[in-house]
């Protein structure tokens, strides 16, 4: 099927979440979390993703994240993710046991839409100091999309990550996640970049963002996509309501996409020095906030 026919079945299948202007949401995707060895370009930017999960736990938020959180291409193991990064696992822990988190899976993490491998690797991990299994997301399921329902308006926010359709990344997936672990991931480790990649190619960045584009102007539908890498921030009666959520990987920030109050906004967290020269990781708003209801007239 095309990116067209994908999208419009992830919508349909998509879980629905009611909300109203009391309601908080963060996206966040593209994490890529991996093992902390060289081809991890996650744990450059750990402290400010943890950070930013500090903030928006303490503030009520709901997260969202929009796949690829986990890099299970090139890792065949879970728990070598989780030990390299526990303490964004503890967090986001936290999120979940209080009925706050919500996972999406990408490509990258595309293992996570057979139920029974979510149940082994995710519901339960193994704790190295207490020799044993312990609860890490009980319970869990991960979702190809997401529906966010504006109780305001009636209408919905749909949230997917966006490989859909996407023939290497979706229904070539297991071939490409092959590729990866056992042949790029080496090219990888000495500082090759995937030049397929949307996220390192601008050509299919754009042709992929096309595809999205179509999609959101043939149904008319609020759309928060991932994957590119690219964040995007649309206005209303400008242009089509199309919105992505960026990614986690790129150098010394992170992108994320906030929903609270009625009103959408994209931020950006990033270390700043403060006037003393003192390193300090800093949230800034780069657009909105805008209306929710000025693009669902």
């Amino acid at each position: 099927m095309n990116t067209f026919e994908r999208l419009s079945e992830a919508y349909e299948q998509a879980l629905q979440i009611p909300f109203d202007d009391e309601d908080r949401f963060v996206i966040m995707g593209d994490a890529h979390r991996g093992d902390s060895s060289l081809s991890d370009d996650f744990s450059k930017n750990q402290s400010i993703y943890l950070h930013a999960l500090n903030y928006y736990y303490d503030r009520g938020f709901t997260l969202i994240e929009n796949g690829d959180g986990d890099e299970l291409w090139e890792h065949r193991h879970f728990s070598f993710i989780y030990y390299a990064h526990q303490d964004i696992f503890e967090m986001m822990r936290k999120f979940y046991l209080d009925q706050r988190f919500f996972m999406i899976y990408g490509n990258h993490n595309m293992y996570m839409r057979d139920p029974k491998y979510v149940e082994d690797h995710y519901w339960k991990v193994h704790d190295l100091a207490a020799e044993k299994r312990v609860d890490l997301f009980p319970g869990m399921h991960a979702y190809e999309a997401i529906r966010l329902h504006y109780n305001d308006t009636g209408k919905d926010i749909f949230i997917a990550h966006g490989h859909q359709g996407d023939y290497l990344n979706d229904q070539f997936g297991t071939f490409a996640s092959f590729l990866m672990r056992y042949i790029w991931r080496w090219f990888h480790l000495v500082g090759f970049q995937n030049p397929s990649s949307p996220a390192r190619s601008r050509a299919k960045r754009r042709k992929i963002e096309k595809k999205y584009l179509k999609f959101v102007e043939h149904t008319g539908q609020f759309t928060i996509m991932g994957h590119t890498h690219r964040h995007v921030f649309s206005y209303p009666q400008v242009d089509l309501p199309y919105f992505n959520s960026g990614t986690a990987v790129r150098p010394s920030m992170i992108t994320a996409i906030e929903i609270m109050g009625g009103t959408i906004s994209m931020v950006e967290w990033r270390i700043f020095p403060n006037i003393k020269g003192i390193l300090q990781v800093k949230r800034r708003v780069l657009d909105g906030p805008v209306s929710l209801s000025k693009y669902m007239g």
